[in-house]
């Protein structure tokens, strides 16, 4: 069974601004000096073939804000991406109450508590946090660190 993709807001924050512009990768505050073109390269293997791709309204909020966080003209291009970005994604609906109640809320926060409410056997996770690797593997969740794969 091919699962849907979740992307972590970082991996977000990548492949929306790689998606307006590679160029941008190296000129958003978010991104450099620690992401570039290749990073964004290896998101969009992972995500070519995925049934869908899956973003919480918590992922979503996150990388809104980290997204906005740039000059004009490169802000409005980015969130332009990003609005098509948002139709095309799929959007699981999880209360916050119901993230907070997670044993993992308060080591990880509220946006990654409320993947971990996700049924581990319709998601495959991409990540570059830690944290939310082990929470997610320990839960039995499909989860891929990419952070060895951008740093071979």
């Amino acid at each position: 069974m091919r699962r849907a993709i979740a992307i972590d807001t970082n991996l977000l924050v990548l492949l929306v601004v790689g998606l307006t512009n590679p160029e941008y990768i190296r000129k958003h505050k978010r991104l450099t000096p620690v992401y570039n073109a290749r990073h964004f390269e290896w998101i969009v293997r992972c995500l070519a073939g995925a049934p869908r791709v899956l973003c919480t309204s918590h992922i979503l909020a996150e990388g809104s804000n980290l997204l906005r966080q740039t000059r004009e003209p490169m802000r409005s291009e980015i969130m332009t991406t990003y609005s098509w970005f948002i139709q095309t994604a799929e959007e699981p609906i999880i209360a916050a109450r119901e993230a907070a109640q997670s044993s993992s809320f308060i080591r990880l926060g509220l946006t990654d508590a409320a993947l971990l409410t996700l049924d581990p056997k319709e998601i495959r996770l991409l990540t570059v946090d830690h944290d939310l690797h082990i929470a997610c593997s320990e839960r039995g969740f499909d989860v891929v660190n990419l952070t060895p794969f951008f740093y071979e």
